[in-house]
């Protein structure tokens, strides 16, 4: 039926819809619904349900049907989460809106992450705990990331620099799981010394985990002067070509250097598409969806359009798709984010 009513038995004080997740359905708690099972506490759901509950909340916000300031008020409620797949969603949200936001306004969105994402990072500390999960781990190492990079946070910025100095005198020193996070921080605020470093880490890799580790990090740094080394040696043989397609991808999602990578991706298309394996140009054009805004988006349409480039079945059309989603959400949605974002202080 399009339209159904339940009545409740007496005495209930909240409901979850989807109990244990396994409806293949979305779910918009909303109103007093949402409300009751706020003010019981989130913790009385099981790690599935918290994930149905901030999966939903996010896709129907994408969709334009839930409130943004909804859903961003909602995400105050799982500071003190600690299920790793909670936390992919919600730090997967705050990177989606760090690809739509402006410039001038992405500090606001910087202290709103630091304010999600401290509480969890303060509790857990830098190493591993007696008896701790290595899914536990993991998420450490997910937090960190997040609060270095899409938080800019100084202060994790600054132990990443100590704890990765430890790590090459005695890589025991430092938990494995927290050493991605690491490098890609010390990436993102690295200047050419560091960039240099990374590069001899990368040719020079013990292990292949090591050296794809340092390679993609080449993508991550925010000095365009340094993203634009990265560009070149996508084509000039530095990089396989069997990597260089991830390099190049990552680079078009690089809020910092994604209009350089666009253009790049333009005037060199010719030889990317000669030297690159098939499989691995779909991939790199998966980097589109990271060109949210207006103009990139029109320029990238006329791109494909006009090229009347095959990516194979229903590939680029899925990337253009998601494209304008975002760039939708932007247009529907940005001015709403930043009054959200730099509005008075009130602890929510």
């Amino acid at each position: 039926e399009r339209e159904t009513s339940i009545d409740l038995p007496a005495g209930v004080t909240s409901l979850f819809v989807n109990e244990g997740g396994h409806g293949f359905y979305r779910v918009r708690h909303q109103g007093v619904l949402l409300q009751q099972l706020l003010d019981q506490g989130l913790e009385r759901l099981a790690a599935i349900e918290r994930f149905a509950l901030v999966s939903d909340a996010w896709a129907t916000t994408i969709a334009g049907v839930t409130p943004l300031p909804e859903y961003l008020r909602l995400t105050t409620h799982f500071k003190s989460e600690r299920d790793k797949n909670v936390w992919a969603v919600l730090l997967e949200s705050f990177s989606f809106l760090n690809r739509i936001i402006s410039a001038e306004d992405r500090a606001a969105l910087e202290t709103f992450v630091c304010t999600r994402v401290t509480p969890a990072v303060t509790e857990l500390g830098w190493a591993p705990k007696p008896g701790e999960s290595d899914i536990t781990k993991q998420l450490r190492g997910d937090l960190l990331g997040a609060l270095g990079k899409l938080g800019n946070d100084r202060n994790t910025q600054q132990q990443a620099v100590e704890r990765y100095r430890q790590y090459r005198t005695d890589p025991t020193t430092v938990d494995a799981n927290v050493v991605p996070a690491l490098v890609s921080i010390l990436a993102h605020t690295g200047d050419e010394a560091r960039y240099e470093e990374f590069s001899e880490r990368y040719r020079n890799a013990s292990t292949p985990q090591e050296e794809r580790r340092y390679l993609f990090s080449l993508a991550a740094f925010s000095h365009t002067g340094l993203l634009d080394r990265t560009l070149a040696r996508t084509i000039n043989g530095e990089i396989r070509t069997q990597d260089a397609p991830f390099i190049a991808g990552g680079l078009l999602t690089n809020v910092y250097g994604r209009e350089q990578a666009w253009k790049f991706v333009k005037a060199n298309w010719d030889q990317m598409d000669r030297l690159f394996p098939k499989q691995g140009l779909r991939r790199m054009c998966g980097g589109i969806v990271g060109l949210a805004i207006p103009e990139l988006e029109q320029d990238v349409q006329r791109f494909f359009h006009a090229r009347k480039i095959d990516l194979g079945g229903k590939t680029l059309d899925q990337y253009l798709e998601q494209l304008r989603v975002a760039v939708s959400f932007r247009e529907r949605d940005g001015a709403t984010l930043r009054a959200y974002l730099l509005r008075p202080p009130s602890g929510g």
